[in-house]
């Protein structure tokens, strides 16, 4: 099975901007061949939407906006895993979510983030405490965003427990004094858990982050397999659902355009 990441620059948004970027990388996916394409965290309205457009409100998911986007998933018939926040009118709270899509275009289900710091770029989240497996290939996927996988004994393990047979996380996780080097992180989830774990992290620079070294990356049993940090790409990588092991040795690197 191909899986395709998307490891673009997406921080700033505007959300038109990015919903056009996504769609031309699901097709540059979709052309390749990949089954599951997977964004980075918060890919449709920009990591740093709120520091941008503080009065920007957040609408319920799958929003209109989405529309174009959603006719190359299913015109290329993949399962979709896409960052975005939204607005939950239940409980009147805004959430950090991983969207899960399948290949007709329908949400299949959604992962809240868990652990959100709640302040700075990420003061308009509410922190949710659920976590749930989702069957994309016939494959049970344990979906979490971004520092979700630190807290091991949380999301990851309850999302073994549930039977997953592999973790994905979306990300907007820089090196960086304050944010540290989130790969040590990563292998510890994998070797704990015993599941491997693919990251889809985000490249560019902004006066508030500089992803320029942030790594998308593929981890099987503790240790980094596959890694990439550069320009934007499209990166593809095989993997063996029936061993659960990947059977590429390195990513295969598209460069995006337009």
């Amino acid at each position: 099975m191909k899986i395709a990441l998307c490891h673009l620059d997406l921080s700033m948004g505007p959300q038109e901007k990015n919903i056009e970027k996504l769609c031309r990388a699901v097709e540059m996916a979709g052309e390749r061949g990949a089954e599951w394409t997977i964004t980075p965290e918060t890919a449709v309205q920009g990591y740093h939407f709120y520091k941008t457009n503080p009065a920007q409100r957040l609408p319920e998911q799958p929003e209109p906006g989405l529309v174009p986007l959603l006719e190359s998933v299913k015109q290329y018939k993949q399962y979709l895993f896409l960052g975005a926040g939204e607005y939950d009118t239940d409980t009147h709270c805004n959430f950090n979510t991983c969207f899960v899509f399948g290949p007709d275009g329908t949400l299949l289900s959604r992962h809240r983030k868990n652990h959100s710091h709640e302040f700075g770029a990420e003061n308009w989240v509410k922190n949710d405490t659920s976590v749930r497996t989702v069957v994309c290939s016939n494959v049970k996927v344990g979906p979490l965003v971004c520092a979700d996988s630190w807290f091991i004994e949380d999301g990851p393990m309850r999302l073994k427990k549930e039977g997953a047979r592999i973790l994905l996380d979306i990300a907007a996780w820089p090196v960086s004094k304050e944010c540290g080097d989130p790969r040590p992180v990563w292998e510890k989830c994998s070797l704990q858990t015993g599941l491997p774990l693919i990251v889809c992290n985000q490249t560019g620079k902004n006066q508030w982050m500089d992803f320029t070294l942030a790594e998308s990356i593929y981890v099987e049993e503790g240790k980094a397999k596959l890694a990439y940090k550069g320009k934007e790409a499209i990166l593809l990588f095989e993997w063996d659902e029936k061993m659960g092991k990947s059977v590429s040795s390195e990513f295969a690197v598209i460069p995006f355009y337009r």
